[in-house]
């Protein structure tokens, strides 16, 4: 039996493992945030040495103490659909002055993994920290507008 040439031939092969992001707009729907490019997480937070001070060699640190998280953004870049801007993907449509988002996003990261596992990272009380103009065409003719979000707390859950 030959193969069909204009189908895909069924193999155990599979893909990288994937990720959607998903958003809250300002009327509470969840919406897929389409043409995602890259996405990136910071999480940073201040830390205080103990060290040793009467030894041979002073200085030494005996601990490290955490300090209260100084920061945590996801920095998202997307290219822009139609003639979308990157806060109408994510549903907040006439904003151009970030003060205007009054309502924080929640926005989740769903991530399928090669073994067929999902597993969901939801970001909620996030706000655009900036809403950058500088626009980067590539090769391809690709229109993409990156933005950092401020995230105020993070779940994660498997639920599959």
């Amino acid at each position: 039996m030959a193969t069909d040439p204009t189908k895909i031939a069924n193999t155990t092969a599979r893909t990288a493992p994937s990720i959607v992001i998903k958003a809250t707009n300002p009327q509470g729907q969840m919406i897929a945030i389409g043409g995602i490019k890259r996405m990136s997480r910071t999480i940073t937070r201040t830390t205080s040495r103990r060290r040793e001070l009467d030894s041979n060699v002073p200085g030494i640190t005996v601990e490290i103490i955490p300090g209260p998280v100084t920061a945590f953004e996801i920095r998202i870049s997307r290219a822009m659909l139609n003639s979308s801007t990157l806060l109408e993907g994510f549903g907040i449509s006439g904003v151009e002055d970030l003060v205007y988002q009054n309502i924080p996003l929640t926005v989740e990261e769903h991530r399928f993994q090669t073994n067929g596992k999902e597993q969901v990272v939801t970001y909620t009380g996030c706000y655009f920290k900036d809403n950058p103009i500088d626009i980067d065409v590539d090769g391809d003719w690709q229109i993409v507008q990156e933005a950092t979000l401020e995230v105020a707390t993070c779940t994660v859950r498997n639920p599959s």
